[in-house]
């Protein structure tokens, strides 16, 4: 490991962990479906047909993500739609299987302490936004991660690690409390999808000190991917990198030059006609 620019590509054979442990404790078959991608989808086509009408929309938009009746403006907008874009429109899906856990991490009598959070059954989650269309200002619900996961001996080990990664970055800061949010998430496609993305909104922070982008745990039938950081306003790629099984990005994030988006992806075999890829992702807040 080095660290450039406050970021460390890592592998966690490096931590004396075996990724078959990490699979072997975290399920990601138990997580559900993210229905927000459905509307959050839908909005984004709104605002690609209707720009003069974009203020309208961002008014609306959170009354659209969390009633099941739609509100009067949008749906008037979706009545205008022509036959082949309301079919469109209807024909998203969701693409991510995903839960969240929170943490907080405090060194106590020498050493870091790891303790869960217990989080209500949908969690309100929203992230910083980059411009006026970043939709993930909006407030998403997301269930928590399994039990066994969220008690995983292995995710403490990780976490663990990154807080040593973060101090290591940070050694004028003398930290000694963070507050850790861990994403589970499986970005999967299927054979009457051309490509899905895990940054639907292209380039961006995520709002924290320091995050995971990424660490993948398992990939299968799948090509793209590939993790890419900029600085220097944006225009400048610093890394760019296919992240294999138990490799991963840690980095500075908020009030930093660092921004960060991974591409697409695509089937690597369309006759098998699935395919996935499972990351962990953390963010990481101070506190003291």
């Amino acid at each position: 490991m080095g660290i450039k620019y406050k970021i460390i590509q890592f592998n966690i054979n490096e931590f004396d962990v075996n990724i078959k442990s990490i699979k072997d404790e975290l399920s990601f078959n138990k997580l559900a479906w993210d229905t927000n991608d459905i509307k959050l989808s839908q909005l984004r086509f709104l605002i690609s047909k209707y720009s003069a009408h974009r203020k309208i929309i961002l008014q609306e938009a959170q009354h659209y993500l969390d009633e099941s009746l739609v509100p009067e403006n949008i749906q008037a907008l979706i009545s205008a739609l022509s036959m082949p874009d309301k079919k469109t429109f209807y024909a998203y899906k969701p693409f991510r299987k995903r839960g969240i856990s929170q943490f907080i991490v405090e060194y106590i009598d020498n050493k870091w302490e790891v303790n869960h959070i217990n989080l209500p059954s949908l969690t309100r989650f929203t992230q910083h936004a980059d411009h006026q269309l970043d939709l993930r200002q909006l407030i998403r619900r997301f269930p928590p991660m399994d039990k066994t996961t969220v008690h995983s001996p292995t995710l403490k080990i990780l976490i663990k690690k990154f807080i040593e990664m973060l101090c290591e970055c940070e050694p004028q800061r003398g930290i000694k409390k963070i507050e850790v949010t861990c994403h589970q998430v499986s970005l999967i496609i299927d054979n009457t999808t051309h490509s899905v993305s895990n940054s639907p909104e292209g380039l961006h922070q995520d709002g924290s000190n320091y995050i995971v982008s990424a660490l993948v745990i398992d990939k299968y039938n799948i090509e793209g991917g590939v993790s890419k950081l900029y600085c220097a306003e944006k225009d400048m790629l610093i890394k760019s990198h296919t992240l294999e099984c138990g490799e991963g990005l840690f980095h500075i994030d908020k009030n930093s030059t660092i921004w960060h988006q991974v591409t697409p992806i695509k089937l690597k075999d369309p006759s098998i006609k699935m395919g996935y890829r499972n990351i962990l992702g953390f963010d990481f807040n101070y506190i003291s």
